[in-house]
């Protein structure tokens, strides 16, 4: 079972760094036979956890037959709606079958209580087409799945991509008021579990009352074609200003093969930007773990079943690959690689290194035990001198290749290697 001891997350004492995939819509969209691939695959590249939507997610494709988790009624005009107090216990079970396969591969389910569109008031109101819970069903539902699920020890994410934020997009004392609820009720029936709260992307903003009872702390840098600096710049904040002391994780980095949300011209973010936004949040102090994901296994785009359609109200401008192409991708193994270079060279963790290069903080720079590592986005020459360092010998590991040269070090000044695209410096302390 895992805890939260210090900075870190833990697996019976040992250092456990969340690595998660994003299949948001899995209970409601995946047959078993495609499920147990999927998970075999994310095992043998190095993903310890799945982040699951525990109702249907908003977004997702639609379900399979009878994978409502509630009595629904269905309209011409694409809206339905639950009946929250009528369970479908078919539903829950076959979850249940879902996390034991899990289970068997000793993987940890990431399961989200209750998602922004059951909440009134959330920025993503004006998208969806189901109706939201009445409030005085947040307890029995809560208690019900929570008490169903527990025995898989899953890491519960009370709030789904909602913000607390009063930014004229959501209404931030409706959603504290649902849940409080939803937090209360969880720890009532799991007063051992692992919580925290999935806010909207590039936010951190979570009422004090939440910090206090939170295990870790969850962000996004998200999908923001301007936000990405979010990244390295909220774990920052939260080690500096805010004095956050427990495990930070980003556990929503830019889905890889996604729409890049806002952009002058359609354009999908690539491996490499996934590794930039990775990178700079580990050595920025988010260094317990990563979120990653692809643009069709999170919302489970199937393009052998067209009747399992992707939902009208998908709110992205560039269709998503079918979630076997999304398995090739280079960015899953690209994660993998990060996850056990820190086991293995900054297992006691982390400490950013408050200088940075002039004129450019996308460069970012930590310290282990014996090593120090700077992350370059773009391969170029590096004077140590600006972040106060006096290098003799360092290494450089190409982290599009996975492969690792000696560095030319002249004046203090790294020379330029053949990176096309980013690279890690390590210097050894010693």
């Amino acid at each position: 079972m895992l805890k939260a001891k210090g900075k870190y997350l833990f697996n019976d004492d040992k250092r456990f760094f969340y690595l998660a995939d994003t299949c948001w819509g899995a209970f409601s969209s995946i047959k078993m036979p495609d499920w147990r691939y999927y998970l075999d695959t994310r095992k043998s590249e190095g993903f310890n956890v799945i982040q699951i939507n525990i109702l249907r997610q908003w977004d997702s494709s639609a379900p399979l037959p009878n994978r409502e988790p509630f009595a629904v009624t269905e309209y011409d005009n694409g809206n339905y709606e639950y009946n929250f107090a009528e369970i479908n216990k078919q539903y829950f079970n076959n979850a249940k079958n879902m996390l034991q396969e899990m289970k068997k591969r000793k993987m940890t389910p990431a399961l989200v209580l209750l998602w922004g569109n059951y909440v009134p008031g959330t920025w993503m109101s004006k998208f969806v087409k189901n109706n939201t819970m009445p409030f005085d069903q947040i307890e029995p539902y809560v208690t019900y799945v929570v008490k169903e699920f527990k025995q898989f020890n899953p890491i519960w994410f009370v709030s789904g991509d909602v913000g607390f934020t009063d930014n004229g997009k959501q209404d931030p004392s409706v959603a504290t008021k649902y849940y409080r609820e939803v937090l209360k009720a969880a720890k009532a029936a799991d007063p051992d579990g692992l919580f925290t709260f999935h806010i909207n992307g590039e936010s951190h903003d979570l009422p004090q009352e939440f910090v206090k009872q939170i295990d870790f702390y969850s962000y996004q840098s998200g999908h923001g074609y301007t936000g990405q600096n979010t990244a390295f710049t909220i774990p920052l904040s939260l080690r500096g200003s805010q004095d956050f002391q427990g495990p930070i994780i980003d556990t929503e980095l830019c889905y890889e093969g996604l729409t890049k949300m806002n952009a002058p011209t359609p354009e999908r973010y690539s491996a490499f930007e996934v590794r930039k936004a990775a990178w700079r949040a580990v050595l920025s102090g988010a260094d317990a773990g990563l979120g990653y994901g692809t643009f069709g296994i999170w919302p489970w785009n199937d393009t052998v079943r067209p009747e399992q359609k992707l939902e009208p109200n998908f709110n992205v401008q560039l269709v998503p690959y079918d979630w076997r192409d999304c398995l090739k991708f280079r960015g899953a193994n690209d994660m993998g690689f990060l996850k056990n270079f820190i086991l293995k060279y900054a297992p006691e963790g982390l400490e950013p290194l408050e200088h940075v290069i002039k004129d450019n903080s996308s460069v970012r720079a930590a310290e282990s035990s014996h090593y120090i590592f700077i992350y370059l986005p773009i391969a170029g020459i590096v004077n140590f001198s600006q972040l106060g360092l006096k290098v003799d010998h360092c290494k450089l590991i190409d982290l599009k290749e996975h492969t690792v040269m000696d560095g030319k070090i002249q004046n203090n000044t790294l020379k330029l290697l053949p990176i096309t695209e980013d690279g890690l410096v390590v210097i050894n302390k010693d």
